[in-house]
């Protein structure tokens, strides 16, 4: 048998490899990524004064029930990375930013960039009928394309739902029936079956599992290594998010939300489990090209009805371009948004369907750009002091102002004469006062007559409403 020798490195080589290690380390706390593995991305991370505010807000945000991680980060740079909460609420394990949650329909875009993938590495187009990839497809339905089923116009109405399983045959009938309402690519309807037919499409064109080429393509390239879905075991050591519901028994991330498996009842539109910290990694991934080419990057954040791209939302709000998209299924919510322009992202994941993610999210986005924060996170504290304003109010314009407490939250929405409609959170403002919060923006509620127990008059974007007595 043939010996082998082990040649011992000279000085020189050894010098090379510590530099390399040396670049790498460089490379990594350049990107804000801790150096030592998930236990090190286990530890609250908070740089410079925005990121010790951001990490402040968050603290804030506990103290009023906020479960969950967050991560922030701005110029290419992880500015935060905290845990907030009990993963665990029984066994008393805390959140940390390396928490594995679900990300529901935000699972959407991870869809979306494993058929944009498949289309740069082979003949797929993401202007494809379905039907040249699936069987079955009726007639009527033959105009459909893996595009329609990406951005939501297919024409198929959201209702159409019935179906689940591993067996396509027995979904389609359920998920396509009475065929497109509209002509596809001219309507706008959200449907989540759509992106379940469109892993379909992916794992019939690349010709395995569509999990395994999720694996495979996008998440071992951004060394996503804590990433799966829905069934999959643990990561060793991972301390996996047990989400809390008040419409069902809680669940871990990795359990089914929906029957035993992870079939089309689900699949694609939610199901992908994760970290704040791999999020970071695949954000990363997008912005230097690493998995998508330029072209294909375009293709997934071009913008078409209703500014949904592929799996997201592009628009420009408040004087920003921002792609983003939210989630939410029992125990799990959670919002991503991206600003290409200011290479910045913010993840924030939670095992507590009740968050205000989008009001969490929003706050961070204002520190981050270091704006002053106009949102206020409601608190059960809120709901139980505001149960005087719960009723029916009208205007003299015939317009019905209407607040309930749901989900220990003041739900507040106005009926308009013309038809629309507007719907907001009230919550206590930084001076303690009752406000009205749509999105980002803060407005004055004021109380101009109340009795012991009830508000009787209010005052709201300058009209009067007066409450009816049922």
């Amino acid at each position: 048998m043939k010996k082998h020798t082990v040649r011992r490195a000279g000085p020189e080589a050894e010098r090379d490899f510590a530099r390399g290690v040396v670049r790498v380390l460089l490379l990594i706390c350049s990107l804000g990524i801790p150096a030592g593995g998930q236990s090190a991305e286990a530890k609250d991370l908070a740089k410079g004064k925005v990121g010790k505010a951001i990490a402040a807000w968050v603290e804030d945000a506990e103290a009023k029930g906020f479960r969950g991680a967050i991560l922030a980060a701005r110029q290419g740079r992880v500015v935060a990375a905290v845990g907030a909460g009990f993963a665990d609420v029984e066994d008393k394990v805390r959140n940390t930013p390396a928490t594995l949650f679900e990300i529901a329909s935000f699972s959407k875009q991870i869809t979306a960039a494993a058929a944009v993938r498949l289309a740069q590495i082979s003949d797929l187009s993401i202007d494809d009928p379905i039907a040249k990839h699936l069987t079955g497809i009726p007639d009527d339905c033959s105009g459909i394309t893996l595009r329609h089923l990406l951005q939501h116009t297919s024409g198929i109405p959201g209702s159409n739902t019935q179906g689940s399983g591993d067996d396509l045959s027995r979904v389609l009938p359920g998920f396509l029936q009475g065929g497109p309402q509209h002509e596809p690519g001219t309507h706008w309807e959200y449907w989540n079956q759509g992106y379940a037919l469109a892993t379909e499409v992916i794992a019939r064109a690349a010709g395995m599992p569509f999990t395994a080429f999720c694996e495979k393509e996008l998440f071992r390239p951004a060394k996503m290594k804590s990433t799966g879905f829905n069934g999959d075991e643990a990561p060793p050591r991972a301390i996996v998010a047990v989400g809390r519901s008040k419409h069902g028994a809680p669940r871990s991330a990795l359990e089914h939300p929906y029957g035993n498996s992870y079939g089309f009842q689900y699949r694609g539109m939610g199901g992908v489990v994760t970290t704040v910290w791999d999020l970071w990694r695949w954000d990363r991934a997008l912005d230097k090209s690493k998995i998508l080419d330029a072209a294909s990057l375009e293709e997934l954040f071009r913008p078409g009805l209703n500014d949904y791209a592929l799996g997201w939302f592009v628009k420009r709000e408040r004087g920003r371009l921002v792609q983003y998209h939210t989630g939410s299924v029992r125990g799990f919510v959670c919002e991503g948004r991206r600003f290409p322009d200011d290479d910045a992202c913010i993840f924030v994941l939670s095992n507590d369907d009740s968050t205000q993610v989008s009001t969490i999210t929003t706050a961070i986005e204002q520190i981050l750009f270091e704006e002053p924060v106009t949102v206020s996170l409601a608190s059960p504290g809120d709901a139980k002091e505001g149960a005087f304003l719960v009723g029916r109010y009208t205007n003299d314009q015939g317009s019905e102002l209407s607040i309930e407490i749901k989900d220990d939250q003041i739900r507040a929405q106005v009926a308009w004469k013309d038809g629309n409609t507007s719907r907001m959170l009230i919550a206590k403002d930084d001076q303690g006062h009752f406000a009205v919060f749509v999105n980002a923006d803060r407005y004055d509620l004021k109380i101009s007559e109340r009795t012991d127990s009830q508000a009787t008059t209010i005052d709201l974007w300058g009209r009067t409403f007066r409450r009816v007595q049922d």
